[in-house]
Parts: C-alpha cells; sequence; structure tokens
C-alpha cells in the first residue's frame, strides 16, 4: 500500500494543487491537520480534503476555528489569520472539523497525529529530549506527526535518539529493531529552510518512506494572502520557509 502523507496545508491551495499532481498512484491519503490557518484560501483546501476522502487528523488551527481550542492560545499574528479564518468557512467545512478525531492508532502498524500523542493539539516535538520522553512514555513502532513545519525524524534505537532532517526531501527505511516519529513537513508553510511545498509517501509493503519537496508559485500564493487583508509578514515568510 501507497499512502500519502500531507500535513500543515494552512489555507495554500496554490501549494496543495502542486502536491496534489503527485498522488495520483497513492493508495490511501492522510492529513495530520492544520488544512486551515495563515494561508488566503482556508475553504477551497478544506474542500479538497473532503472531496478526496482522506483520513484527516484535527490541527490546533483547525481545532480553533470551531471552538476545540481557544484563539486566546495562539500568537497574536495567527490569532489574526484566525479570526479571518473562522468567517471564510463554510458551515460545512466547520462541521467537518468538529468530527474528526485528534488521534488515530494502529493504522497500517502506525500512529498518527498533529502535535503529539501526550498532547496531540499542543505540543511541538522539535527537540531529541521531547522525542525521548514521547518515546518513553508510549508504546509505538512508528507515529506520524506534524505541527512544527520541519520535515524531519526521530529514531530511537538502543536508548539513543537520533534526528535526521530532510531540509531538501530523503528516504527512511523502516527497521523492526528501531522506533520512529516521522513529520514529513508542511504543505503550506515549511519552516526548514526551503521554501518548497513538503509531502511523504509511505510504501508499506517496503518499509520506505520518502519525504518529497515539490516547488509551487509562491509568489501567487503570497500575493492571495496579500489581497486578502491578513498580515504581510505571513506573504513574506513563504518565500524563505521560516
Amino acid at each position: 500500500m501507497k499512502i500519502a502523507i500531507l500535513a500543515d496545508i494552512h489555507g495554500n491551495y496554490d501549494a496543495l494543487e502542486a502536491v496534489a499532481l503527485h498522488l495520483n498512484d497513492v493508495d490511501s491519503l492522510v492529513v495530520l491537520g492544520d488544512i486551515v490557518g495563515y494561508g488566503a484560501e482556508p475553504e477551497r483546501c478544506v474542500q479538497w480534503v473532503m472531496k478526496q476522502r482522506a483520513d484527516t487528523i484535527l490541527g490546533n488551527h483547525d481545532a480553533a476555528c470551531v471552538g476545540i481550542l481557544p484563539i486566546t492560545w495562539f500568537n497574536s499574528l495567527a490569532a489574526n489569520a484566525l479570526f479571518w479564518t473562522k468567517n471564510q468557512l463554510s458551515v460545512y467545512s466547520q462541521s467537518f472539523f468538529q468530527k474528526i478525531p485528534q488521534v488515530v492508532s494502529n493504522y497500517v502498524n502506525a500512529h498518527w497525529v498533529h502535535g503529539s500523542l501526550r498532547k496531540p493539539l499542543e505540543e511541538y516535538i522539535d527537540m531529541v529530549e521531547s522525542a525521548r520522553e514521547i518515546f518513553n512514555s508510549h508504546d509505538f513502532q512508528t507515529c506520524f506527526f506534524g505541527h512544527t513545519h520541519v520535515a524531519e525524524a526521530f529514531l530511537f534505537h538502543e536508548g539513543k535518539v537520533f534526528n535526521p532532517p530532510f531540509p531538501k526531501g530523503g528516504e527512511i527505511q523502516l527497521h523492526p529493531q528501531k522506533r520512529y516519529l516521522i513529520n514529513p513537513g508542511s504543505v503550506g508553510q515549511p519552516r526548514d529552510g526551503n521554501p518548497q511545498a513538503s509531502f511523504a509517501l509511505y510504501d508499506t509493503e517496503k518499509g520506505i518512506v520518502k519525504i518529497n519537496r515539490i516547488r509551487y508559485n509562491i509568489q501567487r500564493a503570497a500575493d492571495k494572502i496579500i489581497t486578502a487583508g491578513l498580515p504581510e509578514y505571513l506573504s513574506i515568510r513563504l518565500f524563505s520557509g521560516r
């Protein structure tokens, strides 16, 4: 089975559209949350995800748009975008966010979450120590997560945690003796220094996870943010991948 794994689309339909061109041969699609927030086309992105019948996990921005997480939890920049985003979403899209889970366990022998298994909406797994705590407190072989917008993995083997980054893409060969936390990176707002859209393809038979980076029309996505009246910085950061 070939599974496409997308995370942190963040209302960037131009990036999503570019990624979608590479999904023709997949058997399944998983979206690890934050379909909306920051970008100028939240409703269009939600509609695309629903049309694909993707297995979808709730993200913190998605949750805030329907009152599951308070907007006061966010910094002023994100909160500003969220107030705008809420008003763009249809009743159908809001209902969709109310129904999707925060964690999916043991789908193709893996766990799936936006933030972390102990705090699905809030926690950022962005350091070796936080990854170690997750490995030690939860029983899993492989867990896919998002939230940090960084394409990377944390590998646990013989008491040690390794942290290979994938700013230019790459492959992870899964081994039964090791445990994994894998972030496919962000489709719509990468923060690992590479502005290209990021997503993963997981071949369950070969046990290979491939991180892919895809070029898209960043200028067009940035212009839409300005036209929508969203904070200018949200457009500027797309060019640097930060």
